[in-house]
This record gives structure tokens, sequence and C-alpha cells, in this order.
């Protein structure tokens, strides 16, 4: 309201990372979208700046990605980051960490947790997006050939299972993205 504009996302908080968003990846960022297409870069640039800004806090006070309890939901929500910069955006390298720095310089005076810990973060955020990529693309191309191969709406558990335990794609994730295709 103070600012004058529809969303959380239109302010100077977010601003300075969707640019940022917008200069790294070639993707533009429409306050208003006229097209699914545009909406679906609109939401994809929205999820990376919110969830970069989650993650980064998150591990400038401490927690690391890992399979377990916290360390869990942080790689969860980078991951989900990741995805939809590949599949919206068409990114197939890492960008993600290089937020970290407008997010350093913005964020630094109100938190210094996340200047003095930035290449850390950065680091961090780097490593996680490089070996989820390799997995991303190779888990999103046999999603793809399990929906091709099922019969109806409903892909089977074992089926998913499979996916995550033979080639490491998150079950979270594929539910995700079956939902997103009108899949159960």
């Amino acid at each position: 309201v103070l600012q004058g504009v529809q969303s959380n996302y239109d302010t100077d908080v977010f601003t300075p990372i969707i640019k940022e968003i917008e200069v790294i990846t070639g993707a533009k960022y429409t306050i208003k979208a006229s097209n699914k297409e545009e909406d679906r870069v609109n939401i994809a640039i929205r999820v990376i700046a919110d969830h970069v800004r989650a993650v980064a806090f998150a591990i400038a006070d401490g927690q690391l990605p890992s399979n377990t309890g916290a360390g869990y939901v942080i790689r969860r929500i980078l991951r989900r980051a990741i995805r939809y910069g590949f599949t919206f955006l068409g990114t197939k390298e890492p960008f993600i960490y290089k937020l970290v720095e407008v997010l350093a310089n913005q964020m630094g005076e109100f938190f210094p947790e996340i200047k003095s810990q930035q290449q850390l973060v950065t680091n961090v955020i780097r490593e996680e997006e490089a070996s989820f990529l390799r997995t991303l693309e190779q888990g999103l191309q046999l999603l793809d050939k399990v929906v091709a191969e099922t019969s109806g709406k409903e892909v089977s558990g074992a089926k998913a299972f499979e996916l995550y335990d033979t080639f490491g794609f998150p079950i979270d994730l594929t539910a995700l993205i079956l939902r997103e295709k009108g899949y159960d």
C-alpha cells in the first residue's frame, strides 16, 4: 500500500532480485500477464525470488540443506526454485546462487549474517543447484515417459518410488509435476 503496488513482488523488497533474474535468464517479468506463457514466467520468477530469500537466510543462520529435518525443508525449497527456473525459464545451468549477492547488498544492513556468510551461502546454493540440475533433467525425461505409458490420469506409487529409488527424483517433485499435468 505504501509503495502503491498490487503485490508484494512489486515492492522494493523483491524488485532487485526480480530484475537480476531477468538479466541472468533473459525472461521478462510483467506486472500484469496477458497470456498463460507470461503468467508461467511470472510465477517462476516469483517462486525463485521468494525461495532464494528463504534459503539464503536459513543457510546464513546455520541451517544447511540435508536429507533430514529442517535441512530437508531447505533442500526442497531450493529444489522447487531450481525446477521452476529449469522448466519455465529454460535455465540449464546454475544461476540462483548469483542472486545471493543482490540479496546480501539489499538486506545486509538489516541482516548482517547474510553479508558475513555470503560466500558460504553462495557456495552451498551453487553446489545444490549443480547437483540437482543433473538429477532434474534425467528425472523429467523419465517422468514424461512414465506419463506417456500411463493409461488414465493416475501414476502408480510404484512408478513414483522407482523414479526416487533408482534415479533420485524426489517424490514430492513427482507429485507436484503430475498435478500440473492433471495426473494423480
